[in-house]
């Protein structure tokens, strides 16, 4: 694809840096992005809990004064005497039904309007001290159920009313007892009383009022200026991080905070907060479309159960992000300088290496077999300036010795393994074993002993067959088995006095291993061990761990004798210096000669250990690298 090494290595290096560049701007881009959209997730959420919070403090301020009147006894037994006659429309007299038939009973109708100012002064000190100097509402008005109201706060008058004109006191009637919460509503009579054009809109909480048998007398509505309920929201909309907006919903989903607001936007919260429950507290927040502007927004919705109104916080994507988008900009830039100086610096990296590698290329089109293990190329030194090159350079005029000693450890492993295959057959086929191993046959066969001369016979063929195949390495299964098979023979010669143990992990059973590496200890134990008075027994346990297997072969005769066991070390340590082939064996297989193969297989990762056991016996064992797939 490319014509020379510098056209390649110089376009690799400009890849790599617009790759790392480009990956480095959009993973920045993108973290810096879900970190601020978190952020401002969390902020809205924040506002939208504490502005929440406030609204229902707003609102349980009004049902506290509600409630105030309600179990107010002396309100109740002021406002049942002072509505028990009938007024007449004007609120000035009282309607006289027949005409007074003397002095008498002119000084009935003087003391009832004397009890009525007593009352109406009574009620009013109580409503007045309800609300409070800080008044904590600015109205209050009691309403009959025979058409008529009183009002205490900045309206201080008695009037009728007609019942279509109050429709709040209905549904206070047919619906469960407790608090209704209006909506803002323009309210021409507060609205005289505030200078400012915030105060045209109030808010009210009606409750029923009732006597002291708990019967319905009338409705109480407290009063106070919308704009001061929802002073929280006013002060998030002026001032909040995010240049955010605030909307707040009643429980229907009309929008009743700002007063003023578009209508698209009324239908889309409303489509928003329909399918949700009502039954709790709960917040939401999630990427939201502004049916009115178009723009995509955040938005963090929550509602309080106590209300019944949804509060809404949103924030333009496009004003969190500009302070992002400049600074990215200015990055672009900042990175456009450092990548054409990266660029250039690239295609100087090219022309540096190209020299010494095209002296490497020389060298190795000018190498010949007949230059191994020699010392003709190791005379040639480089001086490239680069560090990585000069080792690959010295690693190459290395390769000619480790490739020897590659060939030589392959030869050796190759004679070693044949020298394995007939060490196993002279050994295993030695007179004696062979000799009791058939007496041991006739005998069976004499006797009619057909079960165990069947079994022996299989046991001897599995093992002819095992020791005269080609494998190097086999499952340690295979290995066991072949093992057992040698242990089985044996055991029809020395009957009970002759006893084994195979523990070994069932996940180990698949590891290669070398051939014949654990029968030869058996072997090996059964010789010294049964030099001694029986029983006679043998373990065969297996471990491993993350990097290693290993199998331990245990007998509990004599043990080593120390010289033997010193000479063994001395041995083993010659071996690991020369890598020559073993001249010591330890009854037939030598031990020496699977130390090797072990060697040649592993290397520093070999486990091969002979001790003595401080209880008696002897101890094999050995292991290697774990082979995975």
């Amino acid at each position: 694809m490319f014509k020379s090494m510098k056209t390649a290595l110089f376009l690799t290096y400009s890849s790599i840096i617009l790759i790392v560049f480009a990956t480095f701007v959009l993973f920045f881009y993108s973290w810096t992005t879900n970190q601020l959209r978190g952020q401002a997730m969390s902020t809205l959420e924040s506002f939208g809990v504490s502005i929440r919070d406030q609204l229902v403090q707003q609102i349980e301020q009004l049902n506290r004064v509600s409630l105030n009147v309600m179990y107010s006894n002396l309100v109740k037994e002021r406002f049942a005497s002072y509505m028990s006659e009938v007024r007449a429309p004007d609120g000035n007299e009282t309607v006289q039904t027949t005409p007074a038939p003397d002095t008498g009973a002119n000084s009935a109708v003087q003391q009832q309007r004397i009890r009525q100012n007593d009352d109406a002064k009574v009620l009013t000190d109580a409503l007045t001290a309800i609300i409070g100097p800080s008044r904590l509402v600015e109205q209050i008005y009691l309403y009959s159920f025979n058409g008529r109201y009183y009002g205490t706060g900045f309206d201080n008058r008695e009037q009728a009313y007609a019942p279509e004109d109050k429709p709040f006191i209905e549904q206070l009637l047919q619906r469960q007892p407790g608090k209704l919460v209006s909506d803002p509503n323009l309210d021409l009579q507060l609205s005289k009383y505030y200078s400012s054009a915030v105060g045209k809109y109030s808010i009210s909480l009606y409750r029923l009022l009732y006597d002291e048998y708990n019967v319905p007398i009338g409705a109480i509505e407290v009063k106070q200026y919308a704009h001061r309920i929802f002073a929280s929201a006013a002060d998030f909309e002026s001032n909040n991080p995010y240049n955010g907006h605030i909307y707040v919903l009643n429980r229907d989903g009309g929008v009743i905070y700002p007063f003023e607001h578009d209508g698209k936007r009324n239908e889309a919260f409303r489509s928003l907060v329909a399918p949700m429950d009502k039954s709790a507290d709960l917040y939401s927040s999630f990427p939201f479309t502004d049916p009115v502007t178009g723009e995509k927004q955040l938005l963090s919705l929550h509602y309080s159960e106590s209300t019944g109104w949804y509060t809404i916080l949103t924030t333009s994507e496009s004003d969190l992000f500009q302070p992002l988008r400049k600074f990215t900009f200015l990055l672009f830039g900042t990175a456009f300088v450092l990548l054409a100086l990266g660029i250039g610096l690239s295609f100087y990296a090219a022309n540096k290496i190209t020299f010494p590698i095209y002296r490497i290329r020389r060298a190795v089109r000018n190498f010949s077999f007949e230059h191994i293990g020699s010392n003709i190329i190791a005379q040639q030194k480089m001086k490239s300036g680069f560090i990585e090159l000069d080792e690959l350079h010295d690693a190459f005029q290395s390769m000619s010795e480790r490739l020897k000693q590659s060939l030589d450890h392959l030869l050796l492993a190759e004679a070693q393994s044949l020298q394995a295959q007939l060490n196993a057959l002279q050994s295993q086929m030695n007179p004696h074993f062979l000799y009791n191993t058939l007496a041991n046959l006739q005998e069976m066969a004499e006797q009619r002993m057909n079960e165990p001369l069947i079994a022996t016979i299989e046991h001897m063929s599995d093992f002819l067959r095992y020791i005269t195949s080609k494998e190097r390495q086999v499952p340690l299964g295979d290995e066991l088995t072949n093992t057992i098979n040698y242990l089985e023979i044996n055991k029809i010669r020395f009957g009970e006095r002759l006893t084994y143990r195979v523990d070994v992990p069932e996940e180990l059973l698949t590891q290669m291993v070398p051939k014949l590496a654990v029968q030869p200890l058996v072997e090996n134990s059964i010789k010294f061990g049964t030099s001694h008075a029986p029983p006679w027994r043998i373990d065969i346990v297996g471990a491993l761990d993350d990097a290693s297997w290993q199998i331990e072969v245990r007998d509990y005769g004599g043990g080593f004798e120390p010289d033997k066991l010193a000479q063994l070390h001395d041995k083993m340590a010659l071996l690991e210096k020369e890598s020559s082939l073993p001249t010591l064996e330890l009854n037939g297989m030598g031990l020496l000669n699977i130390y090797l193969r072990l060697n040649l297989i592993y290397g520093e990762r070999k486990i091969f250990e002979v001790r003595n056991l401080p209880e008696g016996g002897a101890s094999v064992r050995i292991g290697g690298l774990l082979h995975k797939e």
